[in-house]
């Protein structure tokens, strides 16, 4: 299957969304046990001043992917995306609210999640950022200014922490390819979330995916590298019982 695509928009036609549905579905929709999902995607942006921010290269497309994907399969999908990113396809299904920075993702976090069984976090969140918030006016070039930054809160460690028994969490890793495994694992555990979609560096600017994804009981799941990144949503959505058992 094409998919018709857009420098800032991921762009699907109802045949195509249909298409797809039957295609990678048949099995989910006899099966069909909805749930509520939250997913988050593409990058915070941190304010310097009334100009400038601090943000990452995160285009958002996978999550808004992720989304799409899970609106698709019938289940309630509320997507918290970057505002700065590609806006996401519409879908009856799919409640999309734009978000700003980390402090801005983290209100909205708290106040969808209680609602939602499964967060799938795939928003590249800022590690830092500038102490004591947004300058007034605009730094002039010739001031040389000097700017302190301080780190962010730990988004996933926080939801994780507040999150009920029955809740799941899948989390993203983002590392160079040699550090990968080590790295997603020590997430794995840091965070407490259920599990953890381990991608190198190189995903962030590529339309595909070759991700590992480590589940907390220890299992491994890989899926086909070098899988578009639509695809690949389509397969995460069709495996998140597998990946993640819900509670009995």
């Amino acid at each position: 299957m094409r998919w018709q695509t857009h420098p800032r928009r991921i762009v699907s036609s109802a045949e195509q969304l249909d298409a797809i549905a039957r295609h990678h579905f048949t099995l989910l929709m006899n099966n069909y046990n909805p749930i509520r999902l939250l997913v988050t995607s593409g990058a915070t942006s941190e304010p310097i001043d009334e100009v400038r921010f601090l943000s990452n290269k995160s285009s958002g497309r996978l999550g808004c992917t992720i989304a799409l994907s899970a609106a698709i399969a019938q289940h309630e999908v509320t997507l918290l995306h970057a505002s700065n990113s590609i806006p996401p396809t519409k879908h009856p299904r799919l409640n999309s609210i734009s978000f700003s920075s980390c402090r801005d993702l983290a209100a909205k976090l708290r106040e969808h999640w209680p609602s939602h069984d499964v967060l799938i976090m795939a928003a590249a969140v800022a590690d830092f950022t500038q102490k004591g918030g947004q300058t007034s006016g605009k730094m002039k070039r010739d001031q040389t200014p000097t700017i302190n930054l301080t780190p962010t809160e730990d988004l996933v460690a926080s939801v994780a922490n507040d999150s009920r028994s029955d809740q799941r969490i899948i989390a993203f890793a983002l590392e160079e390819t040699m550090e990968l495994q080590d790295a997603a694992r020590a997430k794995l555990a840091r965070k407490k979330v259920d599990a953890i979609i381990a991608n190198p560096l190189e995903t962030m600017d590529s339309t595909e995916i070759s991700a590992t994804i480590f589940c907390k009981d220890g299992r491994t799941m890989t899926p086909p590298k070098n899988m578009a990144k639509e695809h690949f949503a389509f397969w995460l959505i069709q495996s998140l019982d597998e990946i993640t058992p819900p509670s009995s």
